[in-house]
């Protein structure tokens, strides 16, 4: 593994998440159907609702990202803190 990404290097202990993460990444680049990613710029929230900006990333990122690992294993989640 530290041949391909140098965090896995040595004898270090990991977490599974990384190696997973680093896996699945790669996968999916290697299955990525599409084959010219168009850029995209981020877009400002422009006060419109969360719904409605999640769903433009979810689109603009279907336009660079399409293969079975990113149909299986991502999403979207949205988390928030409040400090005390």
């Amino acid at each position: 593994m530290g041949k391909f990404n140098e965090s896995f290097a040595g004898n270090e202990q990991h977490d599974a998440q990384e190696l997973l993460a680093f896996l699945l990444s790669g996968l999916s680049e290697d299955l990525n159907r599409i084959m010219k990613k168009p850029y995209i710029e981020a877009p400002d929230s422009d006060g419109r609702p969360d719904e409605e900006l999640a769903d433009i990333w979810w689109n603009n990122h279907l336009q660079r990202e399409l293969s079975i690992i990113e149909a299986l294993f991502t999403g979207q989640y949205k988390s928030s803190s409040t400090c005390k």
